[in-house]
């Protein structure tokens, strides 16, 4: 390992498919060519961090099955930005099709980023009087999970949370000069973080749950990846549970047992899912 990074070295056409590939296989996001500027910005951080000459043996390096750099490469990789209340359409689709539950109403939110969806979930269903309820939010990068378990965000990060929701759930830093806001206890403590591929996770250890949320995920995915993991979310609904995608997202209902109630969200027949 070189004592001095090099900043204007890029990487190889070889070196594009060799990452590529490895995020492809990990995480089922794709990286086309005109991503390579993306991976050579996100990886160079971490280069220098080390100390490596150059973004080939960085990449040489982190995919050495003999260390953990992998887990940090993925994680600068598949890191992808939320908000709270994003696409807001949906939430009132779930308060008015939330299935009849004896017991906990339990949700995941897969791919949850630094927790804005999970916590804006917990804020509206406090908000709509729901006394049991617990949400599991998973994602593939331990940076934004971090994050998402501090609970601590910008000011600007909670514009989007209604006014009345933020004097009841938001609380302010004691230090007047920090612009910071942290997510109440009573809110927190419906949400649980955990670490999990999609790619690669045990489905069958999770749920079922009467809603997932999976937003803005499946994008980056191909077709075949795309279907297995419908099929594997289905697999954990309860039967009669709602399913919610991104808005620029698609799929067709039939082939997994699903009613399209609205565009971008499914119940699942009480029959349950068929082939």
């Amino acid at each position: 390992m070189k004592s001095q990074a090099k900043a204007s070295d890029g990487i190889s056409d070889r070196y594009h498919q060799k990452v590529a590939e490895y995020i492809n296989q990990q995480a089922g996001i794709q990286l086309p060519r005109q991503k390579r500027t993306l991976i050579e910005t996100r990886l160079r951080k971490r280069q220098r961090e080390l100390g490596i000459e150059t973004l080939h043996d960085y990449i040489d390096y982190a995919l050495d099955a003999r260390n953990d750099e992998q887990l940090l490469l993925i994680d600068a990789l598949t890191t992808n930005k939320t908000e709270f209340f994003r696409e807001a359409n949906h939430y009132p689709l779930l308060l008015s099709h939330l299935p009849e539950v004896r017991g906990e109403l339990k949700l995941w939110s897969a791919g949850c980023s630094s927790g804005e969806e999970p916590y804006t979930l917990a804020m509206l269903l406090q908000d709509h009087g729901m006394p049991h309820y617990s949400i599991l939010a998973t994602d593939i990068s331990t940076s934004v999970l971090h994050i998402a378990q501090q609970a601590i965000y910008l000011h600007d990060d909670v514009e989007p949370v209604p006014l009345a929701m933020r004097k009841k759930y938001l609380l302010r830093a004691k230090d007047p000069t920090r612009d910071e806001i942290r997510i109440s206890p009573k809110i927190r403590q419906h949400v649980r973080f955990g670490l999990f591929n999609l790619i690669t996770g045990n489905f069958a250890s999770m749920g079922p749950f009467h809603v997932i949320f999976c937003r803005n995920v499946m994008i980056y995915f191909n077709s075949a990846q795309r279907d297995q993991l419908i099929r594997r979310f289905v697999s954990r609904l309860k039967p009669g549970g709602l399913f919610f995608i991104g808005h620029s997202e698609s799929l067709e209902a039939h082939r997994y047992g699903l009613h399209q109630i609205a565009p971008t969200v499914y119940h699942l027949n009480q029959g349950g899912a068929h082939d």
